[in-house]
């Protein structure tokens, strides 16, 4: 059985992702709502994350280094890595102690580096291993439905993870927070390579704060 997978993304009026400043409390708001049970993030948008706004000389604590209590009634959703290159060896403290997610579960490959599974073991994070040289993201998806029983997902990502979810027809629904401006050539758009056409419908239209409208659109399958 597989998750939905709802892409949710904050957006240019030319569709980019970079180039202009995000509403941090409406993007996350409209995430949340959503209640979702994981949210999936690529390495490279993850380790940005660390990079922008946290201070990546804090050290690794021991209590880093042990898996979290899971509680059945914790509302909190996991965080779901792809990071099949061992991208954020030694950094991912700073998601298991982000006060929004209960813990962080890595998507790797068959080909990921032995000592990054190392690193994983030694600190009991648990991880998916489907995929020889990329991770295979639909078994990836189903497996985390089975194990964790994660019933949706949310995506909250840059465009390169996006783009695989749109080519492989892994996503359900589409949440755009459009903010009002145009930001140019040279920006990263949203899916500069989703492949064939994919239809929309759309479900929401609502206006938000500072001329921002949230957009939810359902992929037709």
């Amino acid at each position: 059985m597989y998750p939905e997978v709802i892409i949710h993304n904050s957006v240019s009026l030319d569709h980019a992702v970079t180039g202009f400043e995000v509403d941090l409390g409406l993007h996350y708001g409209a995430l949340l709502a959503f209640e979702p049970g994981a949210v999936l993030a690529g390495s490279a948008t993850a380790k940005t994350g660390i990079e922008m706004f946290m201070d990546i000389t804090l050290p690794e604590a021991e209590a880093d280094r042990h898996r979290p209590e899971m509680r059945p009634d914790d509302p909190r959703p996991l965080c779901v890595i792809v990071d099949s290159r061992g991208v954020l060896k030694d950094l991912l403290h700073f998601y298991r102690n982000m006060e929004h997610t209960k813990d962080v579960v890595v998507l790797v490959s068959e080909t990921t580096p032995e000592d990054y599974l190392d690193y994983l073991g030694e600190r009991e994070y648990p991880f998916i291993r489907c995929g020889r040289e990329r991770v295979d993201l639909r078994g990836a998806l189903r497996e985390l439905s089975e194990r964790f029983g994660v019933s949706r997902v949310v995506s909250d990502t840059g465009p390169e993870l996006n783009n695989v979810i749109i080519r492989e027809g892994l996503a359900d629904t589409l949440s755009l927070i459009v903010h009002p401006v145009i930001a140019g050539e040279g920006e990263k758009k949203l899916f500069d390579r989703a492949g064939g056409r994919a239809a929309l419908e759309l479900r929401k239209a609502v206006p938000m704060e500072q001329g921002t409208v949230h957009l939810v659109y359902a992929v037709k399958k």
